[in-house]
């Protein structure tokens, strides 16, 4: 996925800058240093911080830039008070000079944190650390993170849409497994 925002001064880095509409959302990016393994909220992502489009000298950025940004509100004006935040993960892919994706999250409150923590950890984790992980303490890794952005997706809602979102995603569980085999 390449993005607009890709470098274009040699030795210069531009950080991403998703929703620039947004500027007046106090909207920001941070370059992760670190991700406290039980971040519950912001306060556990550790970085500099920066305005979104931010061009940097490459040496800046670090080897194995990880960068977590707040894009602020979407949707429409109108809706403004129930508006959502958007909240990207992105790595910087040295080979091809550009940001890409991680994981992203939308959010009302704090749930953002948790997620985007789990991918924002193995991020920041050394490629080497990255190349082979054992299956089963990976999938038990993944299980986890889907269950905990499951439940922050439904922790707001009534107990009836809870479980009819439950019954839906156990049904449709079959054919993946299926098709994962």
């Amino acid at each position: 996925m390449h993005h607009p925002w890709s470098p274009t001064a040699r030795g210069a880095i531009r950080l991403p800058n998703t929703c620039p509409e947004n500027r007046r959302s106090f909207t920001f990016v941070r370059l992760l240093t670190e991700v406290q393994t039980d971040a519950w909220s912001g306060a556990g992502f550790e970085g500099q911080l920066y305005a979104p489009g931010t061009r940097l000298p490459a040496e800046d950025i670090g080897t194995h830039p990880v960068l977590l940004e707040f894009a602020g509100p979407q949707g429409t004006w109108a809706r403004k008070k129930k508006r959502a935040y958007l909240w990207i993960l992105w790595r910087y892919d040295w080979e091809i000079k550009d940001w890409m994706e991680v994981a992203r999250a939308t959010a009302h409150g704090w749930e953002w944190a948790l997620i985007l923590r789990g991918p924002a950890i193995r991020a920041l984790a050394p490629r080497e650390a990255t190349m082979a992980p054992d299956p089963s303490t990976r999938g038990r890794e993944v299980t986890e993170e889907l269950l905990e952005a499951i439940d922050a997706a439904l922790v707001l809602e009534l107990s009836a849409v809870r479980a009819l979102v439950l019954t839906s995603i156990y049904d449709r569980m079959a054919g993946r497994i299926v098709a994962a085999v």
